[in-house]
């Protein structure tokens, strides 16, 4: 038998049965390291499966807080072979993973609040992670807020469409020494397009410097993410539709609400415009 072609088409297989979403979460933590990644609220096990077929992951331990995934997790692992580098455990969050058993995380799919509590609860530093790839479905530019508040520094990020909804996951250092020279780079590209977008929108302050970076994202302003640019003109259209039917006087924190929420889409959209930044 041909193992290399067996393992070509269980990774093409594996590829095919996943989402557009979840397949560039996976590819968001490669890296020159081959990595122990620790899949939070793992559902079918097909991103573990990805990491490890594809190259990008030694090992995985694929963790769901619910029975009946896990089982067909499980089922989906000895599919394809990989019973001996994909484990499954039963865990709520991360509270049965044990030190040092990971130095990655994955957590997608989930609400912002939600993940913000896992990753408080599981005091990621003291558990030896790393690197995380971090998806949060809601409370996108809070959960932003949450992270550079506790000291972790976001790496990379991108804009995912699909099905017409829009997704933002991003690569975060969670062990960086904020001091390093590699950390000192990352903070560099929030200053850098706070600058950007201080020359398109003069009157801002550094408080809507900073929203606007939680709600959009440094990298995918520096990179004037094209998919970003489609997720703004969208909520351009849906921001002045709003204002055109809501009365001023009855509802005056919600116009102030989405006239704040156009006036920083307007200010990204003129960064947008502009040529791309090389990060």
């Amino acid at each position: 038998m041909n193992m290399t072609n067996t393992s070509n088409d269980a990774n093409n297989d594996v590829a095919l049965k996943m989402s557009v979403r979840l397949k560039e979460i996976a590819e968001l933590l490669r890296s020159s390291d081959k990595l122990k990644v620790a899949d939070v609220g793992c559902d079918h096990g097909y991103v573990s499966i990805y990491l490890v077929s594809h190259g990008i992951a030694d090992e995985c331990i694929a963790m769901d807080v619910r029975k009946g995934p896990l089982s067909g997790a499980q089922e989906n692992i000895s599919e394809y072979g990989l019973e001996g580098s994909i484990k499954t455990r039963l865990s709520d969050g991360l509270k049965e993973l044990k030190p040092n058993e990971a130095d990655s995380l994955v957590i997608a799919g989930m609400g912002g609040n939600l993940m913000r509590r896992i990753l408080e609860e599981g005091k990621v530093k003291e558990l030896g992670i790393k690197t995380a790839v971090l998806q949060p479905q809601s409370d996108i530019a809070d959960f932003r807020n949450f992270l550079r508040d506790s000291g972790f520094i976001i790496t990379d990020e991108k804009v995912i469409e699909e099905d017409g909804k829009f997704y933002f996951p991003m690569k975060v250092s969670i062990g960086e020494n904020s001091f390093s020279g590699s950390a000192k780079e990352y903070c560099d590209k929030l200053e850098r397009a706070c600058a950007l977008i201080k020359k398109a929108a003069p009157d801002a302050d550094d408080d809507s410097l900073l929203r606007m970076c939680n709600r959009y994202g440094e990298c995918n302003i520096l990179n004037r993410d094209e998919t970003l640019k489609r997720f703004l003109l969208h909520g351009k259209k849906v921001c002045e539709s709003i204002l055109k039917n809501l009365d001023k006087n009855e509802h005056s924190d919600r116009v102030r609400e989405v006239t704040s929420e156009l006036y920083d889409i307007d200010a990204v959209l003129k960064v947008m415009q502009e040529e791309r930044v090389c990060l």
